[in-house]
């Protein structure tokens, strides 16, 4: 069958595709975010698809057509945070490219911020840090500690460079010190403790890594 033409003899389903494409986007974040709620809640292993559509507001077969598995849903949900983290990290980095040091104690505080401000989204990474036994959840962690690590490790050196930080401090070290910290401060979130109110929280915290 021939294609649908308009007047000028263009197709003319680009609106109809781009309105279809931006509707399933928005029904997959939709599911992302509930499902979130549901594992900070149940946990994994609690969580059902037919709890995870109904917080959706979703058939429960809706949910196998963005997602092969609860497994693959729970995946993505991690990438998505992920996702948010980086790109937040990414705007400081390129904000202070120049200045080494303050770009990682700006990405430690917008980190501290983020799941501060989120606590289902920090309920979430708890659960997924500290159940590493499982292999895709150990893979998605380390791409996502991976891609950071190596970027902290860069961002040292180029420190070193600048002499801001001292030339015998191994930067691979230092970064998975860096990076590791994402643990503690969760817990520190997750306990509340008010040392994190200090406006000076994070040039404390970085203190004993770099000095």
């Amino acid at each position: 069958m021939a294609a649908e033409r308009r007047a000028g003899g263009g197709p003319v389903k680009h609106v109809e595709d781009k309105s279809l494409s931006d509707e399933k986007t928005d029904r997959y974040t939709q599911i992302i975010l509930s499902s979130i709620e549901v594992f900070s809640r149940t946990n994994y292993e609690k969580a059902t698809t037919a709890m995870l559509a109904r917080e959706a507001g979703v058939a429960e077969g809706t949910i196998y057509k963005y997602f092969q598995s609860k497994k693959d849903l729970f995946l993505a949900c991690f990438r998505y945070i992920g996702s948010l983290l980086l790109e937040r990290y990414q705007a400081i980095y390129r904000e202070y490219r120049d200045q080494p040091m303050e770009s990682l104690k700006r990405v430690g505080q917008s980190y501290l911020d983020f799941i501060r401000e989120n606590p289902t989204m920090r309920k979430f990474l708890a659960f997924v840090l500290n159940n590493s036994y499982d292999q895709d959840f150990m893979r998605e962690m380390v791409g996502f500690f991976d891609i950071n690590r190596r970027t902290v490790e860069a961002i040292i050196k180029r420190a070193q460079e600048k002499g801001e930080l001292k030339p015998e401090l191994d930067p691979r070290i230092g970064s998975w010190f860096f990076v590791g910290g994402y643990f503690t401060l969760i817990l520190m979130a997750e306990m509340d403790e008010e040392a994190v109110n200090d406006p000076d929280f994070m040039d404390k915290y970085m203190a004993p890594m770099f000095s």
